[in-house]
């Protein structure tokens, strides 16, 4: 009888977490291999990553709830993102229900759902996910403070980043090599309820709503700047700007818009003009925020430079810069050209690419732009959501009496003959009622 596959773990993350940069992936494999060095066989069950085991054509729901009804374990990559995923939440309580089932039948825990901090909470966690223990002594502070995705961004074949993965993977081992959890083979998962549902973020990690505004400064083809020849990635307006060549489409703008409104952000286009700085303070009076699109080559003309240069001589907060760069662009290799760039932008240029005010981002390659974007649009609307401008709603006319209640006519104004009432006259009955 051929055995039926049971996963040796299940690794749940949020889609959103793995643009760009790649670290789930290195994540995932550098787990296989720490299982492989510990002793575990993982060849006859191989773990699961829904990129890797599911191909063109396949039903992807079906397949992701065999395999979260069917795996021995799962390691959750916990973050914001992760809470605020549909689906992972879904995978999240299918398994649950399976360590709950076999508690039932055994009175035994199995710390078989394994949950690793991916990126930081700038609040608390959801309930369900925090009641889960997620950090042992010797993960250290750094861990806590950056996550395994700041681990792997920082050093990624470090001290502490393999610390954690070899602990991680002695969890998995112990959970998946002794205990058979109850399978779920009629599992659905979309009949399962996210256990996230309705949970408010907070802090940086939060989804953010809002209008994004996008100005592109860019070239184009008919006004080449000196000593650009490669017209190929450009088109007739600055919104057909394509930096990624050859030739990528969408354009950057096109891509911007698509990265802005998965943040749950509505967006507009505009080009950079001479009165950038009115339009940025207008976005941040109407409690917008703003991102420029900059094109180097661009930034060197006239055009472009003054306004730019305008910008970075004021104070913009909630205003986010990125310039793309493409590593086969070999005219975009000369130093001189960023030289140049760092004229315009001379008081912004020193927190150029700085992890913790990500708002100026430089030489960004196209695997990079959707993750830096992305968090530069976070930040930017959490920034602005602290300094809000109040909303005052025009003076119109007096509210009308309540239906059904005559309001009294006004007292009539005091005759000069009148004696004044005096200052501590005794509390009448009706003043006693009123306090009672």
């Amino acid at each position: 009888m051929a055995l039926e596959r049971e996963p040796y773990f299940f690794l749940s993350y949020a889609r959103r977490d793995d643009r760009g940069d790649a670290f789930v992936k290195r994540f995932y494999e550098d787990l296989v291999a720490e299982l492989d060095e510990l002793g575990a066989d993982c060849s006859g069950q191989q773990p699961f990553r829904d990129v890797e085991r599911i191909s063109l054509g396949m039903d992807w729901e079906r397949t992701l709830s065999r395999e979260v009804g069917h795996c021995r374990a799962l390691v959750a990559l916990c973050s914001p993102a992760y809470a605020n995923s549909l689906y992972c939440g879904k995978e999240w309580a299918a398994f649950e229900a399976r360590l709950v089932k076999y508690r039932e039948q055994t009175d035994i825990d199995v710390p078989a759902l394994i949950p690793v901090l991916w990126a930081p909470p700038h609040g608390a966690m959801p309930p369900e996910m925090g009641q889960y223990q997620y950090f042992e002594e010797p993960m250290g502070q750094e861990y806590l403070e950056q996550g395994m995705m700041g681990l792997l961004r920082s050093d990624p074949g470090g001290r502490v980043y393999r610390t954690v993965l070899r602990l991680v993977a002695k969890r998995v081992r112990y959970a998946a090599d002794l205990f058979r959890l109850p399978r779920a083979p009629d599992l659905d998962l979309r009949t399962v309820r996210s256990p996230f549902e309705g949970w408010e973020p907070t802090g940086h990690g939060a989804r953010t709503t809002g209008h994004v505004r996008v100005f592109i400064a860019a070239c184009v083809t008919g006004r080449m700047p000196t000593g650009r020849l490669r017209r190929e990635y450009y088109g007739p307006s600055p919104l057909d700007w394509t930096p990624y060549h050859p030739p990528v489409h969408p354009t950057v703008a096109h891509l911007a818009q698509r990265v802005i409104i998965d943040q749950g952000c509505t967006t507009s286009l505009e080009v950079v003009d001479r009165t950038l700085a009115e339009k940025l303070d207008s976005a941040r009076h109407d409690n917008q925020t703003s991102v420029l699109l900059v094109d180097a080559w661009a930034a060197r003309e006239g055009q472009y430079s003054a306004p730019l240069s305008d910008y970075d001589r004021q104070n913009h907060p909630v205003t986010g810069v990125l310039v793309p760069s493409h590593e086969t662009d070999e005219e975009s290799g000369d130093e001189k050209l960023w030289a140049d760039l760092r004229q315009v932008f001379r008081r912004n240029w020193m927190r150029r690419n700085d992890p913790y005010d990500p708002l100026f981002q430089v030489q960004i390659e196209q695997s990079r732009f959707e993750d830096r974007l992305a968090r530069m649009v976070v930040v930017a609307q959490h920034r602005l959501m602290e300094n809000a401008v109040p909303r005052r709603l025009p003076a119109g006319p007096p509210a009308p009496p309540m239906p059904g209640r005559k309001e009294p006519p006004p007292p009539p104004p005091p005759r000069p003959d009148d004696p004044a009432e005096p200052p501590d006259r005794p509390p009448s009955q009706k003043d006693q009622d009123d306090d009672d």
